[in-house]
């Protein structure tokens, strides 16, 4: 019953932690939106004047960033687990990384440390993250939550493996 009770109390912890997150996503997408319809048309135009970079990194709110790419935002496979749904975001020089992870494996997974090489549009390399993704069953899916204290908003891209 311990056993029980415990494993009930750590899905409860992990269904609040990924409500959280869902909630905190939602957020970001409506001051993104929210600050695009506010939007000055000087400012946009002295925008599309700059660098690639500006193209797809977007200030959402006063040093808050976030990445459109949308090479960034292709789904990505690795050994039967799809990712999806990716946002990368800065906020005071830290860059977070959040996706879904779903088991397309065919089999029930154990936990995986997964290191993610975020690269530019050039295909030079940024730097290289680890993270953590939970065990899934068949089908399921979860939160992959990865955070940094360097920024590297600026991605064009990333590769996933592994490790």
């Amino acid at each position: 019953m311990d056993k029980k009770n415990i494993n009930q109390k750590k899905r409860k912890v992990l269904l609040a932690g990924t409500i959280i997150i869902i909630l905190i996503i939602i957020g970001i997408v409506l001051i993104s939106t929210l600050s695009q319809n506010t939007k000055k048309p000087k400012e946009e135009s002295n925008q599309n004047q700059g660098s690639n970079q500006e193209s797809y990194v977007e200030e959402i709110e006063e040093g808050i960033k976030i990445n459109k790419s949308t090479k960034l935002n292709e789904v990505k496979e690795v050994e039967g687990l799809q990712i999806s749904n990716i946002q990368l975001t800065t906020e005071g020089g830290m860059t977070t990384l959040l996706a879904d992870v779903k088991n397309n494996s065919g089999a029930k997974t154990e936990v995986k440390q997964v290191e993610i090489t975020l690269i530019r549009e050039d295909g030079s390399e940024i730097a290289k993250i680890t993270g953590i993704i939970n065990e899934l069953e068949v089908g399921a899916t979860t939160q992959l939550n990865i955070s940094t204290t360097s920024d590297y908003v600026e991605a064009y891209d990333f590769l996933v493996s592994v490790k």
